[in-house]
């Protein structure tokens, strides 16, 4: 790509991605499907990105999917109450697991009996599909006038959601690829993948906690060396069969509550810098950007059909069903959560971990047919249930009314008893 060509894109779609966030600030309008079709217009559609070096970027999706969801789940962790996290987590299992299992069940009747698929295709392709994107929800929530609980119960099914999808599409090509199943090693490697995620963060977390608290000079460089360590348990958890995202978010959630956590522990109390969080707010920022540019640009919609397009308007059908369903089920005894039914149900858009899945069987030998109707539909269906989300989410935040804003103090432990002393002196005088 031409130097100067690639400065200028580069700074067009920051540029791009910062008025599109002060326009979804003012107008609860998500900018997200705005940053998919400006990838989208400037590859597929216009050439302005040549097809060469579109080529080239598609080989870098793994790094580029990797990357948004660790930076994007960490800072939800950020913002996540710990105590929420404890009270709502059987909601997040309870409504994760009856969202992916009703769409996974209900993608694979539909292609099987009506669109004449193999099971295991059809069920493939529901996995693929059965996950919202966590860099999509976790920025739409962060400026949501959603409860607390229903912002946690979201952010925690996002994160399990990708997993979800990988285990059980990866595990479904390996048995179309060995013609065998085994059902004990699939929900071993469930289980085992969050288990390793949970502990390595809860402990990654501790640990550099201790380090800022107890280091002046980390402290200079806390920002960086944060995210530094973040890769570091990024790595770690992967390379032993965890869940590297949902190791990114319970590393967040520790941080982000650091004075309760380390209360449990009996250690002593920190709370991390707020540039660490003014940094990862202008970070995050930066990737989302980037990441929806570049799934508009390396979207490949060339081979589309009618049969196709049919076959996505039923699928984006049991998305949205899977949704209503699970919290008609499971929250309708629970005032709050039911109360923001529109927002579970809104929040529905597909994302990169569905890209990347998409482009998996044939990367693997499935080049039979119907593996080649994967990718198509998997893009649609990103494509649509963006949309869908920007158009459902600003109608359901508009129906909500405005929080009061809350007078609060954020600082030190110190500048807080002399806040309060000042106050003691005052009303005295």
């Amino acid at each position: 790509m031409d130097v100067l060509l690639l400065f200028l894109f580069i700074s067009i779609i920051f540029l791009f991605g910062f008025f599109t966030n002060i326009f979804f600030r003012k107008t609860k309008i998500s900018n997200i499907f705005f940053l998919l079709l400006i990838g989208y217009l400037l590859g597929p559609v216009f050439n302005i990105i040549p097809l060469g070096d579109i080529i080239i970027l598609n080989t870098f999706t793994p790094f580029f999917g990797s990357l948004a969801l660790m930076v994007l789940l960490f800072e939800g962790g950020i913002h996540l109450n710990f105590y929420k996290v404890i009270k709502e987590f059987g909601h997040s299992i309870s409504f994760t697991i009856s969202v992916f299992l009703l769409t996974v069940l209900l993608t694979g009747i539909v292609l099987h009996l009506v669109f004449s698929y193999s099971i295991l295709y059809a069920l493939l392709i529901g996995s693929i599909i059965g996950g919202v994107s966590s860099a999509i929800t976790v920025p739409l929530l962060q400026k949501s006038k959603a409860s607390e609980e229903t912002k946690t119960v979201l952010t925690l099914e996002s994160a399990m959601n990708d997993a979800l999808c990988v285990l059980i599409a990866i595990s479904i090509v390996q048995i179309m690829l060995a013609g065998t199943l085994n059902f004990q090693v699939v929900m071993q490697g469930i289980v085992g993948a969050f288990a390793i995620a949970t502990v390595i963060g809860v402990v990654g977390g501790i640990l550099w906690l201790k380090i800022l608290r107890d280091s002046t000079y980390a402290r200079e460089f806390g920002y960086l060396l944060t995210l530094s360590f973040l890769f570091l348990l990024y790595v770690v958890t992967e390379y032993l069969q965890g869940t590297g995202a949902f190791c990114a978010l319970v590393f967040g959630l520790v941080l982000g509550n650091a004075p309760e956590i380390l209360k449990i522990f009996r250690m002593k109390e920190f709370r991390i810098d707020r540039n660490i969080l003014k940094f990862q707010n202008e970070i995050s920022l930066f990737l989302k950007t980037f990441f929806f540019v570049y799934l508009g640009l390396i979207v490949d919609l060339s081979i589309l059909n009618l049969n196709i397009i049919f076959i996505v308007v039923l699928l984006f059908i049991i998305i949205l069903l899977a949704r209503i369903l699970s919290v008609s089920l499971l929250f309708s005894k629970t005032e709050v959560l039911k109360k923001d039914r529109d927002t579970f149900v809104s929040l529905h858009a597909r994302g990169l971990a569905a890209a990347v899945l998409a482009t998996y069987p044939i990367s693997v030998g499935l080049v039979d047919p119907q593996a080649y109707t994967i990718l198509p539909i998997a893009f649609l269906i990103i494509f649509l249930t963006n949309f869908t989300t920007t158009i459902y989410f600003f109608i359901s935040e508009k129906k909500k009314p405005e929080k009061k804003e809350e007078n609060k103090f954020v600082g030190t432990k110190e500048e807080i008893e002399k806040l309060k002393k000042n106050v003691d002196e005052s009303i005295s005088f």
